[in-house]
């Protein structure tokens, strides 16, 4: 008769170290914050894939990537605003008039298309620096700041040119932005690259560190020595730039600019944000959780028009995922151990 060879003290029954670490590695991943909108996402996209069999090919998947781009890369900087406890509703405006001068300037007086896109990233740090002092040093709640902004942009974008602005040639501007490597679209590199820097950035630098700190707690962060009002106009201002590095992008993917460029960008974005997992209340953000949160807004826009369903239906169906998504987030935070808490 042989006998099993345990170690003193340990039955067959007993879970060894290796598959301890496995069911605990799982369960950390299991209770994140990311792996609800990472689930929801793969549900919604095979029950599409199921019901339109195009959904889920190579083409139309490349396809979602460069239209979730735009939005996705100004919801990376506005995670870093709201996780700070502000808001910019002026980034779809900023979006508009920045991607307007570029190719105003091009147009009519001839500036090179490459030296128009750095000036136009220029006025966006202006304008973030601009929407920041206001709300800072001004005490005015952001909210009330960027609406002003907006409306106020959005009326000099229209002075400016009241027509659309296409046919300016610049092939290798078109290229990078809007090209292709390989049979991947520039644009979702680009878009990818800038979530890895933002999620390394909130992470594992000082300034994430500094970002969520002013907005868990100003106060405290104050009595740490954290430059509370400086973190918050940087914010701004990464916003307002990012706003007009998507305009560059997506003025290189239609090749024309309208004047209502971005209107109602700033809402999709915010949304992109709140349903990723950010606490709308500061303090804590994700910018995974907001690329998950950009990827699902697109699979359901791109499957709803695949499935035939009309405009008004989207948007009716967007905003019930929206007040959904705050529901949970705002129990997880009230629940002790929850996904939030971690």
């Amino acid at each position: 008769m042989s006998v099993a060879n345990h170690p003193p003290g340990q039955s067959a029954m007993e879970e060894s170290p290796q598959s301890h670490g496995a069911m605990k590695m799982l369960r950390n991943i299991v209770t994140t914050r990311e792996f609800g909108i990472l689930a929801f996402l793969l549900i919604c996209s095979l029950l599409i894939g199921l019901l339109r069999p195009t959904f889920l090919t190579t083409d139309n998947i490349l396809n979602m990537g460069r239209q979730m781009a735009v939005t996705c890369i100004m919801a990376v900087a506005m995670t870093f605003l709201i996780t700070a406890q502000e808001l910019d509703l002026s980034v779809g405006s900023i979006l508009g008039f920045c991607s307007m001068g570029m190719a105003l300037l091009t147009k009519m007086f001839g500036v090179d298309l490459w030296i128009s896109f750095a000036l136009s990233i220029l006025a966006a740090v202006l304008l973030g620096v601009l929407n920041g002092v206001i709300t800072t040093r001004g005490r005015i709640p952001a909210f009330i700041t960027t609406l002003g902004t907006l409306y106020i942009i959005r009326g000099f974008t229209l002075l400016m040119s009241p027509w659309p602005v296409s046919q300016i040639d610049a092939p290798l501007f078109y290229d990078v932005f809007a090209g292709y490597v390989g049979p991947i679209p520039t644009q979702v590199l680009w878009m990818l690259g800038i979530v890895i820097v933002g999620h390394i950035a909130m992470t594992r630098t000082r300034f994430g560190y500094y970002v969520r700190a002013t907005g868990s707690n100003k106060s405290a962060a104050i009595l740490s020595g954290i430059p509370v009002n400086r973190i918050k106009v940087l914010c701004f201002v990464l916003t307002a730039v990012a706003a007009a590095f998507a305009g560059g992008i997506q003025f290189a993917h239609l090749g024309s600019v309208n004047p209502t460029a971005g209107a109602g960008a700033e809402l999709t974005v915010i949304a992109a944000v709140v349903i990723g997992g950010t606490a709308l209340f500061g303090g804590d953000g994700t910018i995974i959780g907001t690329f998950l949160g950009a990827a699902l807004l697109t699979v359901i826009r791109n499957g709803l028009v695949q499935l035939g369903g009309e405009g008004r239906l989207q948007e009716a169906f967007l905003g019930a995922i929206i007040i959904i998504a705050v529901l949970i987030h705002t129990y997880l935070r009230r629940t002790p151990g929850g996904a939030a808490d971690k």
